[in-house]
């Protein structure tokens, strides 16, 4: 293994931009300009545009994006929040859905395609007034519990609401 110059297997008429040489002073290099003797522009190979599986391509100026539109974070946690509303806590997730949902169908209309997810914000609405629903219908039980129960303690008998 030695330098270039004495290996013997330089090429001839090698490509251009910075030319190399061994001499006895050091290495020597100078530029080759376009149509002096030995110099060709060699072709870059063209870069894809496609998007692979994992959906990002490379755009012309090097820079990276996504390909095909995104979905709303906004839309992905209205649903999140709408079925913890219906399992966990209606009042407070259910209410959050319906912010949320709104919040995301407003950002994806106006993004102009760039953005999806609409459907999960819908769901996500609707989850959100189910667990609304189902909140008032506890809380209307309740309520009538409460009536009844009381109004059933007070008729007659032992005084205090006890049984004899």
């Amino acid at each position: 293994m030695g330098t270039p110059g004495d290996r013997g297997d330089e090429q001839q008429g090698q490509s251009g931009g910075w030319h190399s040489e061994w001499q006895s002073g050091g290495w020597q290099s100078q530029w080759q300009q376009p149509g002096s003797e030995g110099w060709r522009q060699e072709q870059a190979p063209p870069q894809q545009q496609s998007s692979g599986q994992s959906g990002w391509y490379q755009t012309p100026d090097g820079s990276w994006a996504l390909a095909g539109p995104t979905a709303s974070g906004k839309a992905t946690a209205a649903l999140i929040l709408g079925v913890l509303g219906i399992v966990f806590c209606p009042i407070v997730f259910s209410v959050l859905a319906l912010v949320f949902g709104h919040q995301g169908r407003n950002e994806i209309d106006g993004s102009g395609g760039r953005i999806s997810g609409r459907g999960l914000a819908t769901a996500g609405i609707i989850l959100g007034w189910i667990g609304i629903v189902i909140w008032g219908v506890l809380i209307a039980l309740g309520v009538i519990g409460a009536i009844v129960g009381d109004t059933g303690s007070t008729g007659g008998g032992s005084p205090g609401g006890v049984p004899a």
